[in-house]
């Protein structure tokens, strides 16, 4: 078991800044040439959940995605940047998101490549504790050397979004919504994303935490300066380490619970080997999402000691609804990604059948003007809000 992480100071997003911390973080794993690149496919896998400029921090800030894949390059490898972001997954929408979040510079900058391969191929997976299978994107199955690089968040669904949870962008397109279906959940679906990262088996996971982001993440938060770059060879024990970071307990973090179940990382982060800068220097404390919060550890208490009908109950309670608002603007991005298909535009806005809603919160998680608030109601909402 992995147990290195690499933390060091990276006070801005200054391309010098950056490119001075890649390699500062890298050196305690070997450096890129620990890898042997030469000649190899390499695939960084960046977050880039939609359309959002780098300054919303949503997604991986591009100058440390063109960081890495200078690295890469100079050591002789082909770099290809890649994901499969949130929504309706096509030629025309990978441009645009490239475009705005700034990945086409990076690539120009780098020698690096974008990709638009859209195909994907079914894989078995018989290991899998829950998921026997995935739809895997071809150029991830075809890399010779996987990188994830992954951003900082906070995480409606998962509590925390990091190096694991970044795997889930190598499933093509809507396929995503159809394991939210799948597997609605909470628990079981986090528990997913660990056979997805042990399928994938990333070589090297790098979390971009210059600036994160905390409060109602991946997209609705509020972004936070933390001012280091991560990485290691262990992803959980990377995600563990910037949970720590952050003040985020590991206990609410169902990957991370699940993986130190399955023995693939430590039980606690004084058990990890820290290099670079001293952790210490960069404390702070994110706000967790409202989703969660305080309630989602009397959740998980009560789920052991209660009976199951007063904690199905309980927990029905503490775990809020998605309600759309005045904002809405009725771009039906929340239709097309939600699970259940149980969203329709009604009077120039989004209304779910509430019936039928999973709390997933895919329709949260894509809106692009955070019209949808995550509210706890003692009973589920009507369908006209």
């Amino acid at each position: 078991m992995e147990k290195t992480v690499s933390i060091v100071r990276c006070v801005d997003y200054r391309q010098q800044t950056v490119d001075e911390a890649v390699r500062r973080v890298l050196e305690p794993l070997g450096g890129v040439s620990a890898f042997r690149p030469e000649g190899k496919h390499v695939l960084l896998k960046a977050n880039l959940l939609s359309a959002y400029r780098p300054e919303k921090s949503v997604t991986t800030h591009p100058s440390v995605v063109e960081a890495l894949a200078k690295e890469f390059v100079a050591a002789g490898a082909r770099v290809t940047v890649a994901d499969s972001p949130g929504g309706i997954y096509n030629a025309a929408s990978l441009r645009r998101v490239y475009s705005v979040c700034g990945m086409d510079t990076a690539a120009k900058n780098s020698g690096a490549s974008l990709n638009f391969d859209l195909s994907f191929r079914r894989v078995e997976f018989p290991e899998g504790k829950y998921a026997k299978e995935f739809d895997i994107l071809t150029p991830v199955l075809d890399a010779d050397i996987v990188v994830s690089v992954a951003k900082l968040k906070t995480h409606g669904l998962a509590y925390y979004t990091g190096a694991t949870k970044n795997l889930f962008g190598c499933i093509p397109g809507l396929e995503k919504a159809a394991f939210h279906s799948r597997y609605p959940n909470s628990y079981r679906f986090n528990a997913v994303l660990v056979d997805l990262c042990e399928l994938i088996k990333p070589d090297l996971s790098v979390i971009d935490g210059v600036v994160g982001m905390e409060g109602d993440g991946p997209s609705a938060g509020v972004p936070k300066h933390v001012g280091v770059i991560g990485a290691s060879l262990n992803p959980y024990a990377l995600d563990m380490a910037m949970c720590d970071l952050v003040s985020l307990p590991a206990s609410k973090v169902p990957v991370l619970t699940e993986a130190a179940e399955r023995k693939l990382v430590v039980s606690k982060v004084s058990d990890l080997s820290f290099a670079g800068d001293d952790p210490n220097e960069f404390r702070t404390e994110f706000m967790p999402p409202s989703s969660r919060g305080k309630s989602s550890l009397i959740g998980i208490v009560s789920r052991y000691v209660l009976p199951k009908k007063v904690h199905r109950r309980l927990s029905d309670v503490l775990t809020p609804w998605p309600v759309m608002t005045e904002k809405c603007i009725a771009c039906e991005k929340c239709v097309e990604i939600c699970p259940r298909q149980v969203i329709s535009i009604r009077n120039k806005k989004a209304e779910p059948d509430y019936s039928g809603c999973i709390r997933c919160y895919c329709c949260h998680e894509i809106c692009p003007v955070q019209a949808i608030e995550l509210t706890r109601r003692l009973k589920r909402p009507e369908r006209k809000l």
